[in-house]
């Protein structure tokens, strides 16, 4: 896709690595910008808060519980990662060619500087997957505007974490991904492409996001053809789902949905599999199969 000059930005999430790493190659991507949005925290708020926690020490099995749910759920969660995504989920491996933006810090995505190290580049088009909210300034810089991969099917779920929530809302149905053009809301542009992945019966919350990611990659190379040969399709999201915020997923959350996972929520679903997609089916717009629309 030599003559449609594409630029990647992404987070330095593995599923997000892994997405850019392969479309780099796959799109001979003129550049990628790899965000870390971690932020360090003050020391005098880390501190204040032990100092707090100190001063209320009925609170720390809670608290102890807690951190041993999270970190459970982050052992799981990465060795599924690690066999799902591989190296490229770890390691940015791009062609010589495909210049990289490393950034770091709460709007440096949107600063000044970013915006014009990407506008130098010329890029026809933005490809994101993951990154921070996209501002104007930096939404205008592409020709042909800007896709994103959404993990969720934005008429129900929006935001973050979405393949988690429908696991914990007992909806594995509604496990999926939209492509769809960058608007100035959240999840809420035109849709290109949705699709849903295949689930077995012993699927769990990451094994779900995994498939969600590599069926999204697929997704995206599909569209962004589509765009190289003027016969791109939009379709408008005429209903907008619940939008699930990062601040939203407790350690409760997490182990919520690793004990519906347990209890048989996806085999629930399987058995059910026809009455329960027909309703999804009929929200979807663009629906993907794996070789094509």
């Amino acid at each position: 896709m030599k003559d449609l000059k594409v630029v990647l930005v992404v987070s330095t999430d593995p599923s997000d690595l892994f997405f850019g790493n392969v479309l780099a190659r796959r799109l001979q991507a003129a550049g990628i910008a790899v965000e870390n949005q971690a932020c360090p925290e003050p020391f005098s708020k880390r501190g204040g808060r032990w100092v707090g926690r100190l001063l209320r020490p009925w609170d720390l099995p809670k608290l102890w519980l807690a951190r041993r749910i999270v970190a459970e759920h982050v052992r799981k969660s990465g060795c599924i990662d690690h066999a799902g995504f591989g190296e490229d989920g770890y390691r940015l491996a791009v062609p010589d060619s495909c210049r990289v933006l490393e950034l770091s810090g709460k709007g440096a995505l949107n600063s000044p500087e970013t915006v014009q190290c990407i506008r130098e580049l010329e890029p026809d088009l933005l490809v994101l997957c993951g990154c921070s909210i996209l501002k104007e300034e930096l939404i205008s810089v592409p020709r042909l505007g800007a896709l994103n991969l959404h993990g969720g099917l934005a008429q129900c779920y929006r935001g973050v974490w979405t393949t988690l929530w429908a696991v914990v809302n007992r909806e594995p149905e509604y496990v999926g991904a939209t492509v769809h053009f960058v608007a100035p809301g959240i999840d809420d542009g035109e849709i290109v492409f949705q699709g849903r992945p295949e689930i077995v019966a012993d699927d769990n919350p990451e094994s779900l996001y995994v498939k969600v990611v590599q069926l999204g990659v697929e997704m995206m190379a599909t569209a962004v053809e589509a765009v190289r040969t003027g016969q791109v399709q939009r379709h408008r999201l005429e209903q907008k789902g619940k939008l699930y915020r990062s601040s939203a997923v407790t350690p409760e959350v997490l182990a919520t949905a690793w004990r519906e996972t347990e209890l048989g929520v996806i085999p629930l679903y399987l058995a059910q599999k026809e009455s329960r997609d027909a309703p999804v089916l009929r929200l979807m717009r663009g629906i993907f199969v794996s070789g094509g629309k």
